[in-house]
């Protein structure tokens, strides 16, 4: 079978070549030949090497930012003259004032045992002492500023000098008492009481006369009633000249121990020489009272004042306030 179509394959192909020649040799009789034409030879050009490119590999380029526009620069017009606005007014409203106490002025005494006195005056009755620190509402002055009435002790207004009390305020500020009253007049001492001579137990020596043992002198005065307060006054004199700066103890023994703090005399102002002690600031009080003059030691300079007070008011032998002097 294989066989058979060989054999077929070939003899198709040999009609095919036969048919083809038979055809060219119809086209042969019917054209003249063409002449051959001559070539002339022509040189082989020199070619001239020319360099291999290489691919060089182009780099990735990498995120770079985009380019940001520049605006372009404005032209600022410079003013010549520069247009100031007119101030606009503005209104605050004002908070409506307040009714604020004005705060009173107070003083604070600063000398200890200070006198509380009636009046304006060393001359007025003491209506006690008052300690150093004592805060006090300052209400009026006198025109020379120097005496403050002041309120209160024991719920009662009196005066102390000015110059013993330190002010929360100037003291000009203070207002001026006009309606002060006279300064009362001090009653005349009665005369000093010369004690009797005591008899002599035997002659006396014919000497010369003794100098006194201590150097100041104790007279007493006077004492006499005074139911709302007990005291002791008195002043030490050199000669007849009042002498400041003295100390004056009181003890109810001669030589005791300290009843209340010694004074200096010339304490209040206006009052030079004075002292004064106050025993009870409210009432009368009884008892033997000792009074004397010491140096800066401590040391007793004089004689002893005594004085007895008592708390009968009605009494003839009434003793509530006295009078005991210091003389050299």
């Amino acid at each position: 079978m294989q066989r058979r179509s060989i054999l077929l394959i070939l003899l198709a192909l040999l009609v095919m070549t036969l048919t083809a020649g038979c055809s060219l040799a119809q086209i042969v009789g019917r054209k003249p030949p063409t002449p051959t034409p001559t070539y002339t030879k022509t040189p082989k050009p020199t070619f001239t090497s020319t360099p291999v490119i290489v691919d060089t590999p182009t780099p990735i380029p990498t995120n770079t930012a985009p380019a940001t526009d520049t605006p372009e620069p404005t032209a600022t017009a410079t003013a010549t003259a520069t247009d100031t606005p007119e101030p606009t007014a503005t209104f605050t409203e004002t908070p409506a004032p307040t009714d604020t106490p004005t705060p009173k002025p107070q003083g604070i005494i600063n000398l200890n045992d200070l006198n509380f006195r009636a009046g304006p005056d060393t001359t007025y009755a003491s209506l006690g002492k008052l300690a150093r620190g004592t805060q006090l509402e300052v209400r009026m002055r006198l025109p020379d500023s120097s005496w403050l009435r002041v309120c209160c002790l024991n719920d009662q207004e009196g005066w102390v000098a000015s110059q013993y009390i330190d002010l929360s305020v100037p003291i000009e500020s203070i207002p001026v008492d006009e309606s002060v009253p006279p300064t009362p007049t001090p009653q005349p001492r009665p005369p000093t009481n010369t004690p009797r001579p005591a008899a002599p137990t035997q002659p006396p020596a014919p000497t010369a006369t003794p100098k006194p043992a201590f150097y100041y002198r104790a007279v007493v005065q006077w004492c006499k009633p005074n139911c709302g307060i007990t005291y002791i006054e008195g002043t030490v004199y050199e000669g007849t000249t009042p002498t400041n700066g003295k100390i004056v103890r009181f003890s109810y023994a001669p030589d005791g121990p300290k009843v209340v703090d010694d004074y200096v005399t010339g304490t209040d102002a206006g009052k030079p020489g004075m002292y004064t002690i106050i025993l009870d600031p409210h009432k009368p009080r009884d008892g033997t009272w000792y009074v004397w003059v010491v140096d800066g030691s401590g040391n007793r300079i004089s004689e002893f004042g005594q004085v007895t007070t008592t708390l009968n008011c009605d009494s003839g032998t009434v003793c509530q306030q006295a009078a005991i002097d210091f003389v050299h």
